[in-house]
């Protein structure tokens, strides 16, 4: 980031870390402080409207670049969550929500206890700023707003000069409808909730480093269109809902083909919700039909026939104890290829037959205090045709990690994590993901500070 340095960012820190230099009424986490302390709380207390922010910042290295190596950006990758070496500002939020009185949230969970008797009607909006802003962007939308301009067209000159970007992945409506136990409804363009981790790190988010999986790499950060959910079975022994929706594919507000693609989830849970499991998918065509709106990276392929894309992840989590927690995912995807002449993938060239990619990965969590937590990491993720990683590695073969970190509350508007982590490559061939292309390993580590106001 070119004008915000380290020095500032810290002293930033420093002053949120006193706890004093913000005003409003006192409570247990600082989400929403900054916002009660300038305008007051009746929004939220008369409207229910919540409105927050989170500072998302870090500093890392690696053991394959050089000085002038660091200066180029994006030298972790394909290791997500920090890509740049050095100090990054990884993303600013602003949220905004009007939470539905409802028994099932959407895209995360049904909920025990009687069914509302009442219609609720809320909405979302999350705007980010930042590094990582750039993949969450959706064409039609935010892809080419002019403040994203010139790395919208020029990722190379984007990387380069280490550009921020400026996107809005969350703004939709929500309701609720008390009819045949009750229903809710999402529509516009938001997180499609697909996989263990999301992408913003809220403190309810069950993402416990700075990096991500590399699971969470094939998954698409928005889209656009309307999901139902349903809670159907509330009993002594467990809570199942389903989801269900139509949306424009991934990242994707103005259509790139004439077909649309459906998004659904089972969500299983026992009533204490000290164990859940997940089941996702997002499935539909996924091509360009013209060579005038190629939406890559999103989509690598163009073709004037339909070329279908799945993903499917299970995912779940369980609390053993006060202490202990455990949990983890198992994802599997495949985009199907005619093998003709004129489907052409942009990296390998035309007669694209298809590719698959599959992954797994464990966290075991250790909450000493309240304050205080240690996390460890292990995955292995295999694309075997070089396919989904894209852009951040087209290398053919399995990458494995071992990630472990903490995450220490300094109060409760700032929180600490620091990690370790180790990266190998297990390659069809010669290829070397890491460094300058140049290593097929990879040690890093970040510090990374969340600041919730």
């Amino acid at each position: 980031m070119k004008n915000i340095n380290v020095q500032s960012f810290v002293a930033v820190l420093l002053a949120l870390a006193t706890g004093h230099c913000l005003a409003g009424q006192p409570a247990d986490v600082g989400e929403g402080t900054v916002f009660r302390g300038v305008f007051g709380d009746s929004l939220e207390r008369d409207y229910g409207i919540k409105v927050s922010g989170l500072l998302d910042a870090g500093y890392s290295l690696n053991n394959n670049s050089s000085h002038a190596d660091r200066e180029s950006g994006q030298t972790n990758t394909p290791v997500a969550g920090f890509g740049d070496e050095g100090f990054e500002l990884a993303t600013l939020h602003l949220f905004a929500d009007k939470a539905l009185k409802a028994n099932f949230i959407p895209r995360v969970t049904p909920l025990p206890g009687p069914a509302p008797t009442e219609a609720s009607f809320g909405f979302t909006f999350e705007t980010a700023y930042g590094r990582n802003a750039q993949q969450a962007r959706t064409y039609g939308w935010d892809m080419h707003w002019g403040i994203n301009s010139p790395g919208d067209d020029d990722p190379d000159k984007a990387r380069r000069d280490k550009q921020n970007f400026l996107a809005v992945p969350n703004i939709a409506a929500t309701a609720y409808l008390p009819y045949a136990g009750g229903f809710t409804a999402i529509a516009g363009i938001f997180g499609p909730a697909l996989g263990y981790e999301i992408p913003p790190n809220i403190r309810a988010a069950r993402n416990p480093f700075a990096s991500r999986s590399y699971a969470f790499m094939t998954e698409s950060g928005a889209v656009s269109g309307f999901l139902l959910g349903k809670r159907l079975v509330n009993n002594s022994s467990m809570l199942l809902g389903a989801e269900l929706g139509v949306i424009q594919g991934q990242g994707n507000l103005r259509d790139n083909n004439d077909s649309k693609s459906l998004l659904g989830a089972l969500r299983w849970r026992t009533p204490d919700m000290n164990t859940w499991i997940d089941y996702e998918f997002l499935v539909g065509d996924s091509q360009n039909d013209s060579r005038n709106d190629i939406q890559t990276p999103r989509g690598r392929l163009i073709s004037t026939d339909g070329q279908f894309k799945q993903q499917h992840s299970l995912n779940g989590w369980h609390k053993f104890n006060e202490e202990w927690s455990m949990g983890g995912e198992v994802l599997y995807g495949r985009q199907s290829g005619d093998g003709k002449a004129s489907t052409v993938d942009i990296v390998t060239g035309p007669g694209f037959d298809g590719a698959h990619w599959w992954g797994a990965n464990l966290v075991l969590t250790y909450q000493q205090r309240k304050d205080l937590s240690f996390s460890v990491r292990a995955e292995h993720f295999d694309d075997p045709d070089g396919y989904v990683l894209f852009p951040s590695s087209t290398a053919r073969g399995a990458f494995n990690a071992l990630t472990t970190g903490l995450r220490y509350d300094f109060n409760k508007y700032l929180s600490l994590r620091p990690e370790l982590r180790y990266d190998w490559f297990d390659g069809r061939d010669d290829a070397r993901p890491f460094g300058q292309g140049d290593a097929r390993n990879q040690l890093t580590g970040t510090v990374e500070a969340l600041v919730y106001f």
